[in-house]
């Protein structure tokens, strides 16, 4: 009797860690990488062989596992504006979680195909260059890629595997991804005539800051 009672007791036991035991992380997961051509790297010194601009550079792998603030836009402004303001948070955010190895990016998604078959790309580049000079960003990557692309042998826009990935859908105009170790954090999701403002710039730091500020070494 005592055996059976011992046995029962085990199971109860074992039964209440099962329940106890938190849920598992089904946060979305970042699954491949991202190629861009690099227009602007404030993080190195031009002759530093990190610094890959005027290269082809996957985003994604470059940072690792470590926590990153990626920003997507369709259309590169000609001035200052609402995407002068998301590089001033993320350059912000990068410097003040900079032992964290927070890493912070934009990426243009402005060709209409890939990289090296898309023959307004050196036009796109003194665009983004231009922009860039103004905006002088200081631990933000600044890059170009393709919204869409022609697989050869066709004349049907795709979409990039690479953009779906990242969970930007063909009405977002300006998509801001905050991910750890390949896993989505959260997302802010803005159409065209509606750009993030104060309160969403506001929105993605308390999500850094939730997620990092406990990780702070002093």
């Amino acid at each position: 009797m005592k055996t059976v009672r011992r046995v029962l007791l085990a199971g109860v036991a074992g039964l209440a860690l099962v329940v106890a035991a938190p849920a598992q992380d089904k946060s979305e997961e970042i699954k491949q990488g991202f190629r861009a051509y690099i227009v602007a790297e404030p993080r190195f010194p031009a002759d530093d062989v990190r610094n890959r601009t005027g290269k082809m550079q996957d985003l994604v792998t470059d940072h690792g596992l470590n926590p990153v603030v990626a920003v997507f836009a369709r259309n590169i402004p000609a001035e200052a504006g609402p995407l002068t303001e998301v590089v001033k948070t993320t350059d912000a955010l990068a410097e003040e979680y900079k032992v964290q190895r927070l890493g912070t990016f934009l990426v243009f998604l402005s060709l209409k195909d890939e990289f090296r078959k898309d023959e307004s790309r050196d036009a796109r580049i003194n665009e983004i260059t231009r922009w860039a000079a103004g905006v002088m960003p200081k631990r933000t990557t600044i890059g170009l890629a393709e919204a869409t692309e022609v697989p050869d042998g066709t004349n049907q826009p795709a979409v990039p595997a690479q953009v779906a990935a990242m969970g930007i859908a063909a009405e977002d105009d300006i998509v801001i991804v905050f991910y750890d170790q390949f896993r989505v954090i959260q997302r802010w999701k803005f159409k065209a005539g509606t750009p993030p403002g104060e309160s969403d710039l506001g929105a993605l730091a308390q999500a850094v800051n939730k997620r990092l500020g406990g990780k702070k070494k002093k």
